[in-house]
């Protein structure tokens, strides 16, 4: 029989409940369990959550020292192993200490060029410190992936070989000495292991969305799009319009560090979230990255689904046309219909448990989660049916996802969504690691 049979999660969450309870005699036996399970050889995985724990309890002063002297040298000695600095002053989710990423918002990237068989191999994170930036206008030139080329950031085929001015060479090289035959991969070669490495990767990302907005958005539906015998005033419409775009229109900007690391691979890429803001928009025009809305265009490397419309997506009442505003500098409320002539008002529903929804959306969302090799879950709510059904649904589906990885600062939410994940699938590898983020781009660069 196991020495240990408890699991490390119910030794950690014993310490929690102790914590926020002030039960003393409960933390003691926790620091007790906690020692004697570290000392049995545990290798424990919740590292993020033990740092929170350490955290608390070494700015606690009235935690008596005869249970700090067991729990806090306890947690150093596991934290340390996996070098994680234990400093008390920084929580873990707010630092991006040791080379971790602990939030999209907080990257912390090793930029180091290494050696390795006298090859240089270049870090997939180097984009972010290099001043010496080559243009890679002809490498591009060709890549169906991309419409133009990505001037700032290096070739996703550098790991695999020499500089682009080397490859109309390459050939004579091979002829003349194949000494260099373990430093110089062929075209033919280059793409074989391009294609391996290439995944469909699904990106879910939330935000909450407040009771108001959804009350907001349901009543907008009712006056512009349903109650045809009523007449309401355009100043009652546009008043409503104008505060549903101060509730939807939310900041986006933690994207920008993963789409920038993701731009420079031959990814597929599928964003699905439930956030209508119009900065969305801006995100991927202003930042040149590749995405396809409406056109369905087989060539960009992102497919944006917005489940739940955008605020700067705009759709005419009498003929169902849709028209997609770029120019995110000023806030238009209503459009003419290039097609009618008529008014064309924002897209937007309202993500409540009643499920209105554009079923278009939901479907093309489906179908995408249902084929992706890899998802990247950020900001997950339980309480928000219609997404975490999606996920769900989804994932029985799916029979060729390997790997989900979570993000979300609170451990709980965390958790949950790694239960029902694995309740569907034993078989997934699933990541809810603060250092979650780094994997999933060590996994994909």
């Amino acid at each position: 029989m196991a020495p240990f049979p408890e699991t490390e999660i119910m030794t950690i969450k014993r310490l929690e409940v102790a914590l926020r309870k002030m039960d003393l005699k409960l933390l003691k036996d926790g620091a007790y369990k906690l020692h004697e399970k570290y000392h049995g050889g545990y290798k424990f995985e919740y590292l993020d959550l033990l740092k929170e724990i350490f955290m608390e309890v070494s700015n606690n002063s009235s935690i008596p020292s005869e249970i700090k002297d067991i729990l806090n040298p306890t947690i150093e000695d596991i934290l340390s192993e996996q070098g994680i600095d234990t400093d008390t002053s920084t929580s873990p989710f707010e630092s991006a200490n040791q080379n971790r990423i602990s939030s999209l918002t907080s990257l912390s990237y090793n930029t180091e060029i290494k050696e390795e068989n006298q090859e240089q191999k270049i870090d997939a994170f180097e984009a972010f410190g290099s001043k010496n930036n080559v243009s890679l206008a002809n490498q591009y030139s060709n890549n169906p992936i991309n419409t133009e080329p990505f001037k700032e950031f290096s070739s996703p085929s550098q790991e695999f070989s020499t500089p682009s001015q080397e490859f109309s060479t390459q050939s004579q090289i091979m002829e003349e000495n194949n000494q260099n035959n373990a430093n110089t991969l062929t075209t033919q070669n280059i793409e074989t292991v391009t294609e391996v490495q290439t995944k469909t990767i699904a990106i879910y990302y939330g935000q909450d969305n407040s009771a108001d907005k959804i009350k907001n958005i349901s009543k907008y539906k009712k006056l512009v799009f349903e109650d045809e015998n009523q007449q309401h005033t355009i100043s009652e419409i546009l008043k409503l319009i104008c505060e549903i775009n101060t509730q939807t229109n939310t900041n986006v900007s933690e994207l920008k560090g993963l789409f920038e690391q993701l731009k420079s691979t031959n990814h597929k890429l599928n964003l699905i979230t439930n956030v209508s803001s119009k900065n969305l928009i801006s995100l991927f025009e202003e930042n040149n990255f590749s995405y396809t809305f409406l056109n369905n265009s087989e060539t960009a490397q992102t497919k944006f689904i917005p489940l739940f419309g955008l605020s700067n997506l705009f759709i005419c009442k009498e003929c169902k046309e849709k028209y997609l505003s770029k120019d995110t500098n000023v806030s238009s409320l209503v459009f003419e219909c290039p097609k009618c002539k008529n008014p064309m008002f924002p897209e937007l529903y309202a993500c409540g448990n009643k499920g209105e929804i554009n079923l278009e959306y939901y479907n093309e969302a489906f179908i995408q989660l249902a084929n992706s090799d890899v998802w990247f879950v950020v900001h997950p709510s339980i309480n928000e049916k219609i997404t975490t059904e999606l996920l769900l649904s989804a994932l029985k589906l799916n029979n060729r996802i390997k790997e989900i990885f979570i993000l979300d600062k609170d451990i709980n939410i965390r958790e949950n969504f790694r239960n029902m994940f694995l309740a569907i699938n034993n078989e997934v590898k699933i990541n809810t690691q603060i250092t979650a983020l780094e994997d999933f781009l060590n996994l994909v660069k």
